[in-house]
């Protein structure tokens, strides 16, 4: 079967899909993802003059010189709808991560109702997925996109999924062409890796005053969001353009009410056998965040061609520092070469071999790019295989 990336079975999966009628638990409709995946990547840190360390290297916190099926990119989840009345539908996903600091624990990631004001408007309450950038509504649901992992140079700028709050959401038509407008705002609480050139640098000894090791997850907290998320398209072809403000919180940094604002715009083709994504990112945060989310841009550009149920693709990406010229910003570029091969209608199987290089200008820490340290060669290569279900 030639399978297609639907727009369709994304926002069902994201929280937009039909609910019963009735309370009656046989009658509320489930559904479901599965991701795990298997990571490698040998690639030796370097010292100040270049030389081998003796010492391995890890990468984005997913990679490292073991073969490792316990990441932080394995994902379960199960979600349960229910409609409550006829314009009021009830949605609750349970979700589990991998990895040594999650451990497969089982937590409500999103729980949120949704209220039809009219055919076209929809308001949601409650916890559900913010619509930050292209695919972060169904980013855990990996059989709806072709990567293993989705491109870290732009992913790994935004810690936050999730938003407590409200999302007023318009889905229509803007003449001939399909139109989503949404507009959200909220707070949430989250955590995020520190980042590894700030620890080995410790300013003033902060990093170890506050504990901080390479690999650690640090806790913050966001209020006072606002943001706007607008989907155009027609046929297998979509525009998206998204921006978003909020406070930020970071206890360990000890930063309150510091500020952070994204924004970017994607595209999708998926037309014939002809697959493309491609999305550009700035993050730029107040000079309070310029250690823990310093200003950052980021891209990629995806290029696949489908032979029947078999889908090469390469993806070439990059970021850079942002607006300020933070010392910890990072700066890498790399290329992906990819194959996906579906093998059911409900399951497919990756594999990606990922080549980074790291760079960085004379006043900085060091070239990191999202190595943890600076690595012989300033390159690396990954592997990286998945299995991705949805049911």
């Amino acid at each position: 079967m030639n399978k297609r990336l639907l727009i369709p079975m994304l926002m069902c999966l994201a929280g937009m899909g039909m609910a019963p009628s009735a309370m009656a638990l046989e009658d509320i409709q489930f559904s479901g993802y599965f991701t795990m995946k298997a990571t490698y990547g040998d690639v030796e840190v370097r010292d100040s003059s270049g030389n081998p360390t003796g010492s391995k290297a890890e990468y984005n916190h997913i990679y490292s010189d073991k073969l490792d099926f316990d990441t932080h990119g394995n994902h379960a989840g199960l979600k349960a709808d229910a409609s409550v009345a006829d314009n009021l539908d009830v949605s609750l996903v349970f979700q589990a991560h991998g990895g040594p600091n999650h451990k497969y624990s089982v937590g409500v990631e999103w729980v949120y109702a949704t209220y039809a004001m009219t055919d076209t408007f929809d308001l949601k309450v409650g916890k559900f997925k913010g619509p930050f950038f292209m695919v972060s509504e169904y980013l855990e649901v990996a059989y709806a996109y072709p990567w293993v992992t989705p491109p870290q140079e732009v992913y790994s700028t935004n810690p936050m999924s999730a938003v407590n709050g409200l999302d007023l959401l318009y889905n229509g038509n803007l003449g001939s062409l399909d139109f989503l407008f949404e507009v959200y705002g909220g707070s949430g609480n989250h955590d995020s890796f520190v980042m590894p050139n700030f620890v080995d640098d410790d300013p003033g000894g902060q990093a170890t005053a506050a504990g901080l090791s390479k690999g650690k997850m640090v806790d913050f907290s966001t209020n006072n969001m606002i943001g706007f998320n607008t989907v155009i398209g027609k046929g297998g072809v979509s525009f998206r353009a998204g921006y978003f403000t909020t406070k930020v919180d970071v206890a360990s940094f000890g930063i309150s009410q510091a500020t952070g604002t994204f924004g970017g715009v994607g595209l999708i083709v998926d037309w014939r056998n002809l697959l493309v994504y491609s999305e550009y990112i700035v993050r730029d945060t107040s000079n309070d965040l310029a250690a823990a989310f310093p200003d950052q841009k980021a891209w990629y550009l995806t290029l696949g061609y489908r032979f029947g149920n078999t889908l090469p693709y390469v993806t070439y990406g990059g970021m850079d520092k942002g607006a300020d010229d933070s010392r910890y910003a990072l700066k890498q570029t790399s290329a992906t070469l990819g194959l996906r091969q579906e093998v059911s209608d409900t399951a497919a199987v990756k594999f990606e071999i990922h080549h980074a290089m790291p760079d960085a200008d004379s006043t900085d820490v060091g070239k990191y790019g999202l190595f943890d340290s600076p690595v012989v060669n300033d390159k690396g290569t990954l592997f990286s295989a998945s299995f991705d279900l949805i049911f």
